[in-house]
């Protein structure tokens, strides 16, 4: 594991070695590839972005790495590849030969931005690293943590110079004043928000800003005049820092949280990022609100090129637009950062995978599985339904329609048409879960109120909508997964109460409960002879039951934690198991892990073979689908 940890590591920068004329003059689609997957659907979601210094080029930290695209025409020039959790802040050094970048990974990194090559790793914190930033004369990069506490480090070298201990609560931004005498620094709940420090002797200063809770991000006007901060509670702050006064507070037109602030390079106007759908500009001088730009889902970042002219802003609906300030004129989109996959679905004939979505603009997308071009979107939400999420997605048997879980509700659309056919309604609280029953006349729904639902589908009618046949209570907590027997007769269904359930379709009886657990269930699935039924739980163990006589056969252990996606190959003969970020390979028989598939930096949520088991598609929140050629995969490793 560690040898292909370092591969994943040292690939794509030979990659970015061998580039002739321009270090980012790739125009690959299939960009930082890991090993053994053919194909990649989505660029993984947008937590930060910023312009190179000249302008020419927008850095974009993703949940898979560093995407680097071209400013005039919106192309990706590079993916930037090493760290092995999602990327969460990108900050260039003063002379624009470097840029750094905090992750997940509990670590930072230092970049060439010339030329891609990974130069410097930043290692000693305990916990994710939320924020980067260098010091005006470029000596110190100071990084903002989980683990409640500010580093100080030495770029070119790595070394810790100071460790900043004060906080009680996560580091979330800082920002060094224009003159590098004073480090700010904002953190979550509880914590009083800013603090202040001398970045030289590694000290607090008595600088008080009193009254502040959960401070998403800070920063200082480019005069030094001021410091601006952007709060939970949809709140511009001016603050005074002789007197740490509050000079003016301003909220937005909404009630989201502010989730960037930045500074126009003249300093006299501001823009805040929020999740109200908003990009808001502010007068410095003044705090008043100028003029704002819609969006359709809720703004992660903003960046002002150098110019001042142009402004980028990304959102969760997975676009990255580029808008000209004086004429608030969108320019461009890039598009493909969607934000989280939450589910997936092969068509019976292998050619298609559906995918159910996260973000304010919920779709179930359709995508062609030899080249990963993009089929066709079903809006989940005609104007009378409200924004939700697409928690769960399932091909009727047929191929004839596709069931998708959203909120409270399950509903039915036309695969062909894209046409909505209808609603079963009557959960209480979320479904997390839908499935198909193998001769397609019975939908099942696992939902957050504990309960099962069993309803009917009027296979060959216009109206394919039937009744509710029956409620199947019993879960003491959410049922997270629910999988029909190939024969149609048991559903099991799978709960955060650390149980398997498995119930008579016909008559509703529970037939047995499964006991074996010591966390939530978060998936169940049958062989496809029926003979054997998985479950995966976040006690980071895969147990395998005889589903006749419900012995519990062999428990599968190895992974690290958070087992939430379990699929069976066609011929039964191998489990592929999705945790946090890997995925595994299981000869069901002997109980062997046969492979590792590691490329995803968040959880795999759903896993897929595709019907002739040559492929595996993986889901994950890192906001992609990877696409796993499994004869290439092996030969790989």
């Amino acid at each position: 594991m560690k040898m292909l940890n370092l591969l994943l590591i040292i690939l794509p920068l030979i990659s970015g070695l061998c580039l002739l004329s321009n270090a980012f003059a790739q125009t690959n689609a299939l960009l930082g590839l890991p090993p053994g997957a053919t194909n990649r659907i989505g660029k993984g979601r947008v937590n930060a972005i910023k312009y190179f210094p000249d302008g020419t080029k927008l850095a974009v930290a993703s949940t898979i790495g560093i995407w680097i695209y071209d400013v005039q025409t919106g192309e990706p020039l590079d993916l930037l590849t090493g760290h092995t959790g999602p990327i969460n802040s990108i900050a260039f050094s003063p002379d624009g030969e470097t840029f750094a970048t905090a992750s997940d990974d509990n670590t930072a990194w230092v970049w060439d931005a010339n030329t891609g090559e990974h130069k410097v790793s930043i290692v000693g914190h305990g916990d994710d690293v939320n924020a980067v930033a260098f010091s005006p004369d470029g000596e110190i990069l100071a990084t903002g943590s989980d683990d409640d506490t500010i580093g100080l480090w030495n770029p070119r070298t790595g070394e810790q110079i100071a460790r900043l201990e004060g906080h009680t609560e996560h580091v979330y931004s800082v920002a060094f004043s224009p003159d590098g005498a004073v480090l700010a620094s904002s953190a979550a709940w509880g914590d009083n928000g800013i603090r202040f420090w001398n970045p030289r002797t590694a000290k607090p200063l008595n600088i008080s800003i009193e009254n502040t809770d959960w401070v998403e991000r800070v920063v200082y006007a480019p005069d030094g005049s001021m410091l601006v901060s952007g709060d939970t509670d949809c709140t511009i702050r001016f603050w005074d820092l002789g007197t740490g006064e509050l000079l003016k507070a301003r909220e937005t037109d909404g009630t989201g949280k502010i989730n960037a602030v930045v500074f126009a390079p003249d300093g006299r106007t501001l823009a805040s990022a929020s999740s109200d759908n908003l990009v808001s500009f502010w007068d410095a001088a003044t705090g008043n609100p100028l003029k704002t730009l819609e969006h359709d889902a809720t703004v992660i970042s903003v960046a002002y090129s150098p110019d001042g002219k142009t402004v980028a802003s990304a959102s969760e609906d997975g676009k990255i637009q580029f808008w000209d300030v004086a004429s608030s004129k969108r320019l461009k989109t890039i598009k493909g950062h969607a934000f989280h996959v939450f589910s997936l679905a092969y068509s019976p004939d292998g050619s298609t995978l559906v995918s159910g979505n996260r973000g304010n603009l919920s779709k179930i997308n359709f995508w062609n599985l030899e080249t990963g071009e993009h089929l066709k979107t079903i809006s989940v939400q005609p104007e009378h339904f409200q924004s939700e999420n697409v928690h769960s997605v399932a091909y009727s048997p047929d191929g004839k329609t596709v069931a998708s879980a959203n909120a409270a509700k399950a509903r039915l659309w036309d695969v062909e048409t894209g046409r909505f056919l209808g609603t079963f309604s009557g959960h209480k609280g979320l479904i997390s879960s839908v499935a198909f029953s193998p001769n397609g006349r019975m939908l099942a729904s696992g939902s957050h109120d504990n309960t099962v639902g069993l309803w009917e589908i009027r296979v060959g009618e216009l109206y394919r909508i039937g009744d509710l046949l029956r409620i199947l209570a019993g879960h003491t907590e959410d049922v997270a997964s629910v999988a029909f027997s190939p024969d149609g007769g048991t559903l099991a269904s799978g709960s955060h109460d650390d149980t398997i359930r498995l119930w008579d379709v016909q008559t509703g009886d529970l037939l047995e409960t499964l006991v074996g657990h010591t966390g939530n269930v978060y998936t169940v699935v049958y062989s496809p002879d029926g003979s054997i039924i998985a479950s995966g739980s976040w006690d980071g163990t895969v147990c395998l039951w005889d589903s006749q006589t419900s012995e519990l056969l062999q428990t599968l252990k190895g992974h690290t934690r958070n087992v939430a996606s379990a699929a069976f190959s066609p011929d039964g003969g191998t489990l592929a198991c999705g945790n946090d970020d890997t995925i595994h390979l299981w000869d069901v028989q002997t109980g062997t892990r046969l492979h590792s598939l590691t490329g995803h930096t968040d959880l795999v949520d759903n896993l897929m073979y595709a019907p002739d088991g040559k492929r595996l598609a993986s889901g994950s929140r890192d906001g992609t689908i990877l696409l796993w050629e499994l004869a290439k995969s092996v030969a790989d490793r």
